[in-house]
């Protein structure tokens, strides 16, 4: 009798644990679907993407002198929680405001209000550089 009821209940556990992992399984599946398609968006849209980069790079050039002797790095926020979490800069900021990083600035855009909401000094080394240089 013991043993039909340890049985019983070792096949519950294993019904839940199969259950539990098919559960994750499709959120893990779902994610990667998803990278995917954003994968293939930046891929696929390189010229779209530089346009839209350009236009963003113009609309900040018009509140304040940027310097584009680099091509400037042009990111819509898209998770702005995330970015909280890592760094004050992005205290004021929303999803669908841009970051613009050049070689001495780092600007948060919101194209919406046409409004610059924080510039940060940043220092960009290059890649090649030793990282304990002395």
């Amino acid at each position: 009798m013991r043993s039909k009821q340890l049985l019983l209940v070792a096949i519950i556990a294993l019904i839940i644990l199969v259950g539990a992992l098919e559960v994750r399984r499709r959120a893990v599946e779902e994610q990667l679907k998803n990278l995917t398609v954003r994968l293939e968006q930046l891929q696929g849209n390189t010229e779209e993407n530089r346009a839209e980069a350009q236009r963003i790079i113009t609309k900040v050039q018009q509140l304040m002198e940027i310097d584009v002797s680099v091509e400037p790095t042009v990111a819509t926020i898209v998770d702005v929680d995330v970015l909280r979490e890592r760094n004050a800069f992005y205290d004021k900021a929303e999803n669908g405001d841009f970051l613009v990083v050049t070689p001495t600035r780092a600007i948060l855009y919101d194209e919406e209000n046409n409004v610059i909401i924080d510039v940060i000094p940043v220092q960009i080394t290059p890649q090649d550089a030793p990282a304990d240089a002395e």
